[in-house]
């Protein structure tokens, strides 16, 4: 099985591949440019490396968020666009039990804590084999925190972040190694290669996949508020 897997979500930004359900590229750069720019160059690449053309591909695999409105959208076009092209099947996880598979054998719950920016987290809390205690969302922080009513392991960008909110919380923590903060493309390969088979080929369903953003960008609540307001004027 050969798989192509990308992670965009956030600032920094990796692809990984296998040929012959090995691992044989991984690519992740905190990235300066914008994923426009190096999200193909880095694709075509690692299939370079590889030694595999698109036409060689069995399954792509993205990750559709939340995080980075824009490195979602990016990451989730490219692969879209790719799998449309070439009529390669497409399979989406959600960042947040991304991240949590970064914990793999745990024997405590599992917490993914990423900075939604506007003082806010995208979190949730997975058992240690994966099963969801507590639906993904978008929260305040000490709000999040207060659901929570036994140890857990924490991690993603929003610990360092929020390290006095976790610590007033009063939780039992442990916290990961750096790397494991990170959502990665080597980790979303790994699920894709643990799949039973492959998802069939559907169009259908590949054009209709939509970012799974958990909130409504800036741009939209900017709208939506003065939209409200000119309302307002016009009673």
């Amino acid at each position: 099985m050969n798989i192509l897997s990308i992670c965009a979500t956030s600032s920094s930004g990796s692809i990984a591949l296998c040929r012959d359900n090995h691992i044989v590229f991984s690519s992740f750069l905190d990235i300066q440019v914008t994923h426009s720019e190096r999200l193909m160059p880095q694709i075509d690449f690692g299939l370079k490396q590889s030694k595999l053309s698109l036409e060689d591909l069995d399954l792509i695999a993205v990750a559709n968020g939340p995080g980075s409105f824009t490195g979602i959208r990016i990451g989730l076009a490219t692969a879209k666009g790719l799998c449309m092209g070439k009529e390669i099947p497409l399979y989406p996880e959600n960042t947040l039990k991304l991240l949590a598979y970064n914990a793999f054998g745990t024997d405590l719950p599992i917490l993914p804590f990423i900075d939604a920016k506007m003082a806010e987290v995208y979190a949730a809390l997975y058992s240690p084999d994966f099963q969801t205690l507590i639906e993904p969302q978008n929260a305040d922080p000490a709000e999040f925190l207060a659901k929570i009513d036994k140890p857990v392991f924490m991690l993603g960008d929003g610990v360092a972040k929020y390290r006095q909110i976790i610590a007033h919380s009063g939780i039992t923590m442990k916290s990961a190694l750096p790397h494991q903060n990170i959502p990665l493309a080597t980790t979303l390969l790994s699920l894709a290669m643990q799949l039973p088979s492959i998802p069939p080929y559907d169009f259908d369903s590949i054009a209709d996949l939509q970012p799974y953003y958990l909130r409504k960008s800036q741009a939209e609540l900017v709208k939506e508020a003065k939209e409200k307001k000119q309302e307002k004027i016009n009673e």
